[in-house]
Parts: C-alpha cells; sequence; structure tokens
C-alpha cells in the first residue's frame, strides 16, 4: 500500500491528537514527535508533485491502452485510452490511477500470455516511468 498525502496528513493529525501515555517518558514523546515531523515533511514535499505525476502518470498508462487496443480486444481498452482526468484533485486522480493501474495488470496478464514481447517490453518501461515518478525527493 502507497498511503497518499491526504492519508499521512489524516495520520499525523490523529497521532497529534491522541496525547502520549504518562509513563512513555520524554524520550518515546521526542521520538514520535521527530517521527510526526518527518511524515508531516514528507508528506509536503509530495503534495508539491503529486497531481502532476499522477496526471502524467494516468495519461502514460492510457497512452500504453491506446497502442494495445487493437490486439487486445477483449479488455475493451479503447474507451478507457480516450478518457482524459477532468477532476484535477488528488482524490480523484488517484482514483482514476488505481482503476488504470488495474486494467494495466489485467493487460499485463494477456501480454504475458499471448507472449507479446513489444508491448511486454513498453509496460515494463512503463513501470519504471512510474517508478521514478513517484520517488520521495528527500532533502539534502
Amino acid at each position: 500500500m502507497t498511503p497518499s498525502v491526504r492519508e499521512v496528513m489524516a495520520g499525523t493529525a490523529a497521532a497529534l491528537s491522541v496525547p502520549p501515555s504518562p509513563d512513555a517518558g520524554p524520550d518515546y514523546f521526542a521520538s514520535r514527535m521527530g517521527l510526526i515531523g518527518a511524515l508531516a515533511g514528507l508528506a509536503a514535499r509530495e503534495a508539491d508533485h503529486a497531481a502532476a505525476a499522477a496526471l502524467a502518470e494516468n495519461a502514460d498508462i492510457r497512452a500504453v491502452f491506446q497502442g494495445a487496443a487493437p490486439r487486445y480486444v477483449e479488455l475493451d481498452l479503447a474507451p478507457v485510452a480516450a478518457e482524459t482526468d477532468t477532476d484535477l484533485t488528488l482524490t480523484a486522480l488517484d482514483a482514476a490511477n488505481a482503476r488504470l493501474r488495474r486494467l494495466l495488470i489485467t493487460l499485463h496478464e494477456a501480454v504475458e500470455a499471448a507472449s507479446d514481447a513489444s508491448t511486454n517490453r513498453t509496460i515494463l518501461d512503463l513501470y519504471v516511468r512510474m517508478a521514478a515518478g513517484r520517488r520521495l525527493r528527500l532533502a539534502g
């Protein structure tokens, strides 16, 4: 599972709203606050590019569907390939991305079953680009 910025920030808020146990001690409290601060910082960096990354990833997946649609008619990829993201909220983009990824997995299974080396390479290259686009940008 990859938590969204919204989920990380909700977890941060929940963690801050629960006071530490009185017997936890100052070291525990300091460690807890450091971890919460680190998560908030990572979420802030991710929020800066999350929408653009999801939008680009969705377009890249749809482009793969466009190329594969004529060979994998049974998956009905053409209508999905023609879609565009109109709701640019992170929640909507992430929901569309999850749906597209599930269909991409289905396509990849069909591609492997058909021993379609060219489309398989295209999908593997897409996976590499998607991982690079989702890489956390750490300070320093």
